[in-house]
């Protein structure tokens, strides 16, 4: 649940501590900040992945048992919300240890992590029917995951201006990075705006991407009961 994380930062630092990249100044320190995106970039990637998992799971029986078909979804969720709160845990043990968070640097590190899931699971119920058809589109989205990593600032300060600077902030997750980041430090919000957007797109995709499900289930059930994609 934690290992990747623990070792990008580690090896991010010991990068960092040589020189090789130049974060600019943090709110946190290096490690915390490093390990704090890093880990909901993993929420988010594991969130995108549950509906079309809780699908492919499901396969066996989906076709032979009626049932509403947001359940299978809301099951897989609860599992990567157990994941969550583990990694939650740990970050909050962090900042208990090391800046003596108090509760309002706790309450944005919570709806961060659990905002970042909302956002995960709109996104990926959005896609579920597409990716089911298509093992391209699914392949083409695990490696998004895999190294969208890197298109975050969830290594370094995202700079002030430039293409990458745009390319960084086109990523969903960012605000939501900024405001743990901002919270657990006891600053005020860098990116107020963009926060609230952010979670207020996760509201809405989860509530869409559930209509969406819906209305396609048929269609997708009717494609694994043929044997097709």
């Amino acid at each position: 649940m934690v290992a990747p994380a623990l070792f990008i930062t580690a090896g991010v630092t010991l990068a960092s501590h040589a020189g090789v990249i130049n974060p600019g100044a943090t709110v946190l320190p290096y490690p915390l900040f490093v390990l704090l995106g890093t880990l909901i970039w993993h929420v988010f990637a594991e969130a995108v992945e549950v509906p079309h998992l809780a699908f492919e799971g499901a396969r066996s029986y989906l076709t032979r048992v009626f049932f509403p078909r947001e359940s299978i979804i809301l099951s897989q969720l609860f599992e990567s919300l157990i994941t969550t709160s583990v990694r939650l845990l740990l970050v909050l043990l962090l900042l208990l240890f090391t800046l003596g968070a108090d509760w309002r640097a706790i309450g944005w590190v919570c709806l961060s992590f659990y905002g970042t899931v909302l956002l995960g699971l709109g996104i990926g119920s959005l896609l579920m029917p597409f990716t089911l058809l298509f093992v391209d589109l699914q392949n083409s989205v695990k490696l998004f995951l895999t190294y969208g990593l890197f298109l975050t600032p969830a290594m370094y300060q995202p700079p002030k201006g430039g293409l990458f600077s745009v390319l960084l902030q086109l990523n969903p997750v960012w605000p939501l990075m900024s405001a743990a980041r901002d919270g657990a430090a006891g600053a005020s919000l860098t990116h107020p705006l963009a926060v609230t957007v952010a979670l207020s797109a996760a509201i809405v995709m989860t509530i869409a991407g559930f209509l969406i499900v819906r209305a396609s289930a048929p269609i997708v059930i009717e494609r694994m009961l043929l044997g097709g994609r």
